[in-house]
């Protein structure tokens, strides 16, 4: 089930702090999102920032875990591996949400998405999310729609 869904709003402050939206929080304390139902205390988050949009991405521990079993696929010594571990790893952070549930973005990670003090939104990609720019994530969502409308997308078992 997918535990990362909606578009939600949230604000930075000036030391970096951003509250997780509380219905993400749940899926990480409960793990949901990777399939294990045991309560994970204290709930890791990990954020990178994404190599293809101005945004972050966000996963639990144990989603991110599946990153590095895509990577093992690919020889060691591989340029395709040495590349991949790179992008996926070398600006990857592990974070813990302080007691009310905020997080603090390193400055790098804030630079990478443009956020800054006004509207950022959280939005939900299943088995992950995405921190973006609030007006920039509205104008990605539209792209997005647009996009899967050209490609005419269907949803898995849905007949058009």
């Amino acid at each position: 089930m997918a535990d990362f869904i909606g578009t939600h709003q949230g604000k930075l402050d000036a030391k970096g702090r951003v509250s997780v939206p509380a219905a993400y929080r749940a899926s990480l304390k409960t793990g949901s999102a990777s399939g294990n139902t045991a309560p994970i205390a204290p709930a890791p988050l990990y954020l990178r920032p994404s190599h293809k949009f101005p945004c972050l991405e966000g996963f639990t521990e144990k989603a991110f875990a599946r990153l590095e079993e895509e990577l093992d696929k690919l020889p060691e010594f591989s340029d395709e591996h040495a590349d991949l571990a790179t992008a996926l790893y070398s600006e990857a952070i592990r974070l813990e949400a302080d007691k009310e549930g905020r997080i603090v973005l390193p400055a790098e990670l804030i630079g990478h998405a443009g956020l800054n003090e006004g509207g950022i939104a959280f939005l939900g990609k299943g088995k992950t999310f995405e921190i973006w720019d609030a007006s920039t994530a509205e104008r990605r969502k539209i792209e997005a729609r647009e996009r899967a409308a050209a490609l005419r997308f269907a949803a898995p078992g849905v007949v058009h």
